[in-house]
């Protein structure tokens, strides 16, 4: 069947394409030029699993958002190996308990073509000096390091599937006054990359899971990624984490979050200028405020940059159990796919890792466009409605609408 040139593949928001009663859309002119390659896409958007249990629900949603989840080509799924909903591995050296994990690993495996992921982190409370397993916070004690990293060698052959490992989380309890400390963090990074790799040198391992917050790239951030560059044992990917708003998120305006977009990908090529290992977000939040779409469009131009700068992998945190993606599960009609839901699926699906963009262009910042052979994603981040000239059409999005569009012929 001859496919309709502009055709609208969908609404990612969620609402009809409609135009105001006496409103007056402003216009911007895109246009795509498809003599001019722009890059390829490297990116791809992934979840990590957390305390929030929703496949604990009610089955038939539980099994719509497996659905979703699959549709939306969400293939990385992380797991924590302590906490974020699983329980302690190993309550005494020597003595296991897998039970937890194993569900969690199980959950990501029931789902077609994921791609599991498992962080390091956090450690057993008998590995603390404070003898406590919940004291998430809290730093692996220097006299067990290697019986954390052996714990992290067990895990890497108990679940042979799995290829990916994260180091850590966020520095937890790895800091001193002025900062962090990467001396000590960088010895438990190096434990735990020697002996994995020991077990299964076929394994990628990255680190050192930087948070950001919402701060851009400072002389410290940078002393501590320079110490761990020249000290650790090896990388295979770089990750770190970002909150648009910074921490704690709340108090900006929809106008100051969508002009913050930007954020993501300025890090991401900050990071790029001192390494030259693929970049992984380990924790990606946009903006959010009670609007739905303002939610969905905030994040699809977050994506948006985040994917012109050669982001590899944006893992969302809790992205289905606190409902940035679906609906929660406790009911039957539960596991809906939200706003947000719509867009990860369009960046996954129409400009995933080895999609050739080209070269588009608008003529206002406030109007974001994505370009490749088949499809073209509109972004707009104006609350009110804009109509849009492209190849000589007027179309007209309403205000936050995220369209993604056939490409003619």
């Amino acid at each position: 069947m001859k496919r309709e040139p502009w055709r609208r593949v969908c609404i990612a928001v969620g609402v009809t394409l409609f135009a105001v009663a006496g409103a007056r859309a402003a216009e911007v002119a895109v246009a795509i030029d498809y003599n001019a390659p722009a890059g390829v896409s490297r990116m791809e958007i992934g979840v990590t699993h957390t305390h929030a249990m929703w496949e604990n629900g009610h089955p038939e949603a539980v099994a719509r958002v497996k659905k979703l989840l699959e549709e939306a080509g969400i293939r990385y799924q992380n797991q924590h190996i302590m906490g974020w909903g699983a329980n302690n591995p190993q309550p005494s050296p020597g003595v296991y308990s897998w039970s937890s994990l194993d569900r969690r690993l199980d959950l990501i495996r029931s789902m077609a073509n994921t791609i599991p992921v498992i962080t390091f982190c956090t450690a057993p409370g008998w590995m603390k000096a404070s003898g406590k397993d919940w004291n998430m916070e809290e730093r692996v004690a220097e006299e067990h390091v290697q019986d954390f990293a052996d714990l992290c060698k067990a895990v890497a052959l108990r679940y042979a599937d799995v290829k990916h490992f994260q180091v850590w989380n966020e520095f937890k309890g790895y800091w001193v006054k002025g900062g962090r400390d990467v001396v000590r963090f960088t010895v438990l990074y190096n434990a735990v990359y020697d002996a994995v790799k020991a077990a299964r040198p076929e394994v990628t391992i990255g680190g050192p899971y930087l948070p950001m917050g919402g701060r851009d790239l400072s002389a410290v951030d940078r002393q501590v990624l320079d110490y761990w560059r020249q000290h650790a044992h090896g990388a295979d990917f770089f990750t770190f984490d970002g909150w648009l708003e910074g921490w704690p998120p709340g108090g900006k305006t929809e106008e100051w979050m969508m002009g913050r977009t930007r954020f993501f990908g300025a890090l991401v090529r900050e990071f790029q200028t001192m390494t030259e290992l693929p970049v992984w977000i380990s924790e990606f939040y946009g903006g959010r405020s009670d609007n739905p779409q303002f939610t969905a469009a905030n994040h699809a131009s977050c994506y948006y940059h985040a994917l012109q700068s050669g982001t590899h992998l944006a893992l969302l945190w809790d992205g289905v159990g606190l409902g940035q993606l679906f609906t929660r599960t406790q009911t039957a009609d539960g596991g809906q796919p939200t706003p947000q839901g719509l867009v990860v699926r369009a960046f996954n699906r129409h400009f995933a890792p080895g999609t050739q963009l080209y070269r588009a262009t608008s003529s206002a910042d406030d109007m974001e466009v994505l370009a490749a052979r088949t499809r073209i994603l509109l972004i707009n981040k104006r609350p009110e409605p804009v109509a849009v000239r492209l190849e000589g059409r007027i179309l007209t999005l309403a205000g936050y609408e995220v369209r993604v569009l056939d490409t003619p012929g």
